[in-house]
């Protein structure tokens, strides 16, 4: 029989995680109206936010993964919680979107989350989604690891992932003390001091102790470690250390510190208030505190759109109970309702499963072979020969495509394979998916996985010109006298920046882009023969796809299919200026040098089903200039679209 060494009565269980959501609606909604503010906001608190409803993501998430587990029981795993993600959750704004657009095209957890996501893998989307694990495993940290790397891996990376572990840790170490700075160091502990994330809760404790203003302290977050992004991770929790600390156990305070510091303020008041609930408890927040239990406001297309806080408690609490029973380290709740239903623990493994192990980026080029590994593992007590088909695209040719294999019992199998795009082919997708099928003993099974096909341009360039324009002057007459200085100007300068530099000028039209500007002709001059450019992600430097050192001008031009009449919301993220052309018709340009992002502009279009022509005009001014061309579904939320086909325009 199974015995814990940790024991809770269930009045003080319910108590404590009924304080933590309560404190999570309450903290969420105080902070959501300010969220993405980036300004010192120190103001009085608005007692009226206290007391209401706001739909927060950092909540609705939790009650999926809840909801999934009384569906099918603990054993759960990543692929069954981005299926959820998936199907699930309507809104897609920053990693979300990422990440659904990488699964749509086969790129499964672990990697799903830093595939192509420069921006947003060390967000606060997982490190808000702690709550659920520290609630179910208190005390637990091996099996609150487990949880937390199949949920932070769907959609981020390494430091958010260890920042969700961190909280989720922390919030499991209340449930057993009400000591905060304990339980801050205790779950500490696991955070190595030379990563980022251990660096910034580190320091801020550090300046919290030294006695330092709660306002100097958040200037200095921001000096070592700010970033841009509102969302961005490792700020928002050097802010959640200082609401939590500088509140010192005032509810109201710690909300209203953390809102003060600004930035992703719904998360850093929801996460400190969830905290700073389980310290005290709902008895406390409701009775001493005069906290209300607003209800539930939920987005995510879940059984659970309404009701109180309450009944959401009671139903962690019931989860909770059946970990309490399946898993030692967790702690053992007694004195339970009579109305508990037990969840599942029965084991929903399948005998043979099959994972893409990506040697590499997992994405597929015309003219080269992408190599990976598929990896089989037995997770029965018994040998078993398995007889493997897989299915490829079309256009792909997969090798092996047939093996038969025999695994001994738990072992685990690598099979190099090796996928290349065929020679006849004329497009290339960006959604292949490989459909796998294991056969024997244990009967039929099947999954899948996927390789991005690159996005397809043709490159057109460099086009160059320098500060002056002497074309016109025969090479024997001196030239200096031709540079016609303006007043402010300095003739040395000149000469030198004419000798040494070029300028990159969006506005000089190298090529005719009177519309329709559906092509580039080749004229016989280099600069017009196409250069065919594959790029596996969104984000690019013009310095990496083109060995020209010096200011210029490239135009990009790619053909995609549409597979039918879209509206589509293109999102142009860039450092540098631009022009964009859609199927002949200028949409938008930029003359301005700006911070990259993956959305710096939006235009709204509409694709033909069949051929579209997009035209990106990059003026590379500096030793480099980034660009991101991403197709989002308009009107649905930041959603992308993962099923756009380049031509190849060099093999028509």
């Amino acid at each position: 029989m199974k015995t814990n060494t940790k024991t809770m009565t269930y009045r003080e269980y319910y108590d404590k995680v009924y304080g933590c959501f309560l404190g999570k609606c309450i903290g969420g909604t105080a902070g959501g109206p300010a969220e993405g503010r980036k300004e010192l906001l120190d103001f009085p608190l608005n007692e009226e936010l206290l007391h209401q409803t706001l739909p927060n993501d950092d909540l609705d998430l939790q009650i999926m993964w809840l909801e999934l587990i009384d569906e099918v029981g603990f054993d759960i795993t990543a692929r069954d919680m981005a299926r959820e993600f998936y199907d699930k959750v309507p809104y897609g704004p920053g990693e979300y979107a990422f990440f659904k657009k990488n699964y749509a095209r086969g790129i499964y957890p672990p990697i799903s989350g830093s595939f192509n996501n420069p921006y947003y893998k060390n967000g606060m989307g997982c490190p808000i989604r702690s709550e659920i694990w520290g609630c179910l495993f208190p005390g637990a940290r091996d099996l609150i690891r487990k949880y937390v790397e199949m949920d932070g891996s769907l959609d981020h990376e390494r430091d958010s992932i260890d920042a969700e572990y961190f909280l989720a840790v922390l919030e499991g170490e209340l449930f057993f003390t009400n000591d905060l700075r304990g339980a801050i160091e205790s779950a500490l502990a696991d955070i190595s001091p030379e990563s980022k994330l251990g660096r910034v809760l580190r320091d801020t404790i550090k300046w919290y102790d030294e006695g330092l203003d709660w306002r100097v302290t958040r200037g200095l977050i921001l000096r070592h470690y700010g970033h841009a992004d509102c969302t961005n991770m490792y700020q928002n929790l050097g802010f959640i250390m200082i609401s939590l600390l500088y509140g010192k156990g005032d509810f109201r305070e710690t909300i209203r510190v953390g809102l003060a510091c600004g930035y992703d303020t719904d998360c850093i008041c929801a996460t400190a208030a969830s905290i700073l609930g389980i310290i005290r408890g709902a008895d406390k927040l409701l009775n001493e505190d005069g906290m209300t239990d607003t209800g539930l406001a939920v987005e995510v297309r879940t059984k659970r759109k309404n009701g109180s806080i309450a009944d959401l408690a009671f139903d962690v609490c019931n989860a909770g109970i059946s970990a309490g029973k399946a898993f030692e380290s967790t702690v053992n709740i007694i004195d339970y309702p009579e109305n508990y239903i037990p969840i599942s623990t029965s084991c929903r493994i399948p005998a043979i499963t099959v994972e893409a192990v990506y040697d590499g980026a997992p994405i597929l080029k015309t003219d080269k072979r992408t190599s990976l590994g598929l990896a089989f593992k037995n997770n029965t007590d018994a040998s078993v020969e398995v007889k493997i088909d897989i299915t490829s695209p079309n256009e792909i040719e997969f090798t092996p495509s047939e093996l038969s294999i025999k695994l001994n019992a738990g072992e685990r199998f690598i099979q190099p394979c090796e996928a290349s795009l065929k020679p006849e082919a004329k497009t290339l997708c960006q959604q292949n998916i490989f459909n796998v099928k294991m056969s024997g003993s244990f009967g039929t099974l099947t999954d899948s996985f996927g390789l991005v096909g690159c996005d397809v341009w043709y490159r057109f360039g460099p086009f160059l010109e320098n500060i002056k324009d002497l074309t016109y002057l025969p090479p024997h007459e001196g030239y200096g006298a031709h540079f016609k200085l303006l007043a402010d100007e300095n003739g040395y300068d000149v000469t030198r920046e004419y000798h040494l530099g070029g300028i990159a000028d969006i506005n000089h039209e190298f090529v005719s882009e009177a519309e329709p500007f559906v092509d580039i002709a080749n004229d016989g001059r280099a600069e017009c023969i196409p250069e065919r450019v594959e790029l596996g992600e969104d984000l690019f430097d013009t310095a990496d796809i083109q060995e020209y050192d010096g200011a210029h001008i490239d135009y990009l031009l790619r053909k995609l299919i549409s597979p039918d009449e879209r509206d589509v919301e293109i999102a142009v993220g860039h450092t540098a200026p631009f022009k964009l052309w859609v199927n002949g018709k200028l949409i938008g340009m930029s003359d301005k040098t700006k911070w990259w992002t993956c959305e710096n502009m939006h235009f709204s279009v509409k694709f033909k089903r069949g051929e579209n022509t997009i035209i990106l005009k990059c003026a590379q001014q500096s030793n480099h200039a980034e660009y991101s061309v991403i197709y989002r579904i308009n009107a649905n939320r930041w959603n992308q679209y993962a099923d756009f086909t380049s031509v190849l325009l060099d093999r028509e």
